[in-house]
């Protein structure tokens, strides 16, 4: 018994080395490096590595991140791939590849002479065509309410594009969008004669017809009752609901004067 107890202790040991030995390697092993993948050029925003974005989408995409570059130094780079296991050999999330990617190309990333480098204020918005998904990874030099706002962007503007398979669309909305967030941004977007952000019909329905749009909902209930009255009358005439209503309507205004 003595014997069997030692026996189960040297085993629970050696175990608990082994353990411990993998992941002081672990720990020591440096993150695997993107392959087969080359960080864009000075003044260049995209990197269009699975021909997502048509050619009228990616004008627009360069022209502008190229404005944006001159006047700020705060990059969004655009970038889609065909599949994660094109430049990884193990597997890794989206959101994992968009985290490497964003420290491999130190994006936003700018230090001052003689000190620390100062917190990045760059955006990746990354597309895989493989799984249709998108990543909008920013910096940590973005405030946490921005931080959100991008992931309001992913959700709202290009995830239903990117379920109604408009890849292009939806990374010219995303992107535009993720433009506006920047205080030069919507300059850069108004210099262009057509906007690459279209509303979706939600949004637009909003903007129109919303308390703020140009029919307000007691405009819209005046003409419901108008158009109801007109066909009430030329259907039925005086039998009609609309002109009983409407006669007791004139009859207690009537009273109501006298």
């Amino acid at each position: 018994m003595k014997e069997f107890s030692q026996n189960k202790k040297l085993s629970l040991c050696s175990s608990a080395l082994c353990f411990f030995l993998l992941s002081i390697m672990q720990m020591n092993c440096p993150a695997q490096d993107i392959q087969n993948l080359d960080p864009p050029r000075d003044l260049e925003c995209l990197v269009d590595k699975a021909n997502l974005v048509h050619s009228e989408h990616a004008e627009k995409i360069r022209s502008r991140g190229k404005r944006l570059l001159e006047n700020t130094e705060t990059p969004i780079i655009v970038v889609t791939i065909d599949k994660i296991s094109d430049h990884v050999d193990e597997g890794m999330t989206i959101d994992d590849f968009a985290e490497r990617l964003f420290d491999q190309w130190r994006i936003g990333s700018s230090a001052d002479e003689g000190k620390e480098e100062n917190p990045s204020k760059g955006v990746l918005l990354l597309v895989s065509n493989e799984s249709g998904e998108a990543r909008i990874w920013s910096g940590d030099g973005w405030e946490e309410e921005k931080v959100k706002h991008c992931q309001w962007i992913y959700d709202s503007v290009i995830t239903p594009r990117f379920r109604a398979s408009k890849y292009s669309q939806g990374i010219l909305a995303g992107f535009d969008a993720l433009l506006r967030m920047i205080p030069k941004g919507m300059a850069i977007i108004e210099k262009d004669n057509s906007h690459g952000y279209v509303p979706s019909p939600r949004e637009s329905f909003r903007a129109n017809y919303g308390p703020k749009g140009g029919f307000s909902p007691p405009f819209i209930v005046a003409i419901v009752v108008g158009l109801y009255t007109l066909v009430s009358v030329w259907l039925y005439g005086s039998k009609g609901l609309a002109w009983k209503f409407w006669a007791k309507i004139f009859s207690c205004l009537t009273t109501f004067k006298k």
